[in-house]
């Protein structure tokens, strides 16, 4: 900013010289022309190097840090959501009281389900419900909202 302001004092003072020293006459509205145009092109200058210059907005992700704080709440509310959505499938099929513990890791900062532990200590199923697999019909609501198998999906009584 300090060199913008000194090159328009500069080219003031070069003004006033030209004005001094060119005789008047035919000469001199040539030189005045050139003068302008000087003047022109100081006063833009900050203007051009605004619009070329080519990395204004640039993001670097190398700049960045994830917040691992910030990515366990964020996985934390997903596995929550989760849970939440298959318990509430599960309780309006007719099986209630039924708690699920979800195992998720972050690799790569991406989620992903290791495995789902479902306690069935507390399970009351409605008596319509009394002649279906229990452990088959949650695994298979389960599977419904995550592409887990059979294999890691964990029953505890």
């Amino acid at each position: 900013m300090a060199g913008y302001i000194l090159s328009i004092l500069g080219i003031i003072l070069a003004g006033i010289f030209i004005d001094i020293l060119v005789p008047t006459g035919s000469v001199s509205k040539y030189i005045k022309s050139i003068y302008s145009i000087f003047v022109v092109a100081v006063i833009l200058s900050p203007v051009v190097k605004f619009l070329t210059k080519k990395d204004v907005y640039t993001l670097k992700y190398e700049d960045y840090q994830i917040n691992e704080k910030l990515m366990n709440f964020i996985y934390n509310g997903r596995a929550d959501e989760l849970k939440a959505k298959i318990e509430k499938r599960l309780d309006d099929e007719g099986f209630k009281n039924i708690d699920i513990k979800i195992n998720y890791s972050s690799n790569n900062n991406e989620f992903q389900l290791n495995s789902i532990e479902v306690n069935l200590k507390n399970l009351v199923i409605q008596a319509d419900k009394q002649h279906i697999n229990k452990y088959e019909f949650i695994s298979d609501v389960i599977k419904e909202f995550t592409n887990l198998t059979d294999e890691v999906i964990l029953f505890y009584e």
